[in-house]
């Protein structure tokens, strides 16, 4: 079974891999979708008066451009699967992806004002974890962009700039990735670790220290034991969006309506 298991986390995956491009190569690779997100402002006679855009204060915000003949349009990616968890408190701005099952939780900050961040399905983002791009390439074969794999956990308090991290597994707290770095799949950054820049962990390995070097080849329950703790969280992950009934309209609105304060956009758009 576990050797299964491997198998299946690394098909199609080429000998050779190139930061950014690794998952351009993928058969199965949908990053994001492109269809058009709605505006509530511009629906007339909706019949919710006062929708929270930022639901419960979590922050999920597209970028706009400037530069369009007709009005502004929005240039950032919204994660579009209802088995996302959003955090309240955490963050995402700008091109960003979030595949099925993922997980972003709380305080983070997900930035990706230039190039493209892709965080894969059932991956975790841990509580007050940073994720940047580079803001201009870094390579002819490094645009910048930050990508995370499927089955991939990114533990407390981690930093990752302009960094590639395959698919299933495991940057431990505290961890830094600088820009440059990459990790393939089925391997460990061990916690408080820094991955200098440009460099590579390889398929299987256990890296650690400050900077981090090699430690040892991991075991087949061990590269097991990140894609079922990885799966752990997308579970957590939907036992707090029920509980925080994250997809609902926020009470707030409700109460102020109730109060007789007028609270969000109200005009002509809106029927009484």
């Amino acid at each position: 079974m576990i050797k299964n298991i491997l198998k299946i986390t690394q098909k199609n995956q080429p000998f050779v891999r190139y930061y950014c491009n690794y998952y351009g190569q993928k058969n199965n690779n949908t990053p994001y979708s492109t269809d058009p997100v709605e505006n509530q402002f511009e629906i007339k006679n909706r019949v919710t008066k006062y929708n929270e855009q930022y639901n419960k204060h979590k922050t999920i915000v597209p970028f706009y451009n400037k530069n369009s003949i007709t009005t502004p349009t929005e240039t950032g990616l919204y994660p579009r699967d209802s088995s996302v968890f959003i955090a309240p408190s955490a963050s995402i701005i700008g091109n960003v992806n979030l595949g099925a099952g993922s997980s972003v939780w709380y305080n983070c900050v997900i930035k990706a004002d230039k190039n493209y961040i892709h965080i894969g399905s059932y991956t975790n983002i841990q509580d007050g974890t940073i994720i940047n791009e580079a803001p201009r390439p870094l390579s002819l074969n490094h645009n910048g962009s930050t990508i995370i794999g499927d089955f991939t956990t990114v533990g407390h308090s981690c930093i990752l700039e302009a960094c590639t991290v395959e698919e299933n597994c495991l940057i431990g707290m505290g961890s830094t990735l600088e820009t440059g770095s990459y990790v393939e799949a089925n391997s460990i950054l061990g916690s408080h670790s820094i991955l200098p820049k440009d460099a590579r962990v390889k398929s299987g390995e256990l890296w650690a220290g400050r900077p981090a070097k090699f430690i040892r080849k991991l075991t087949e329950v061990e590269i097991l034991d990140i894609h079922n703790q990885a799966f752990q969280y997308t579970l957590n992950g939907n036992d707090h969006s029920e509980s925080l009934r994250l997809k609902d309209d926020s009470y707030i609105y409700a109460d102020a309506e109730k109060q007789g304060i007028e609270v969000g956009f109200k005009g002509e758009y809106y029927s009484n």
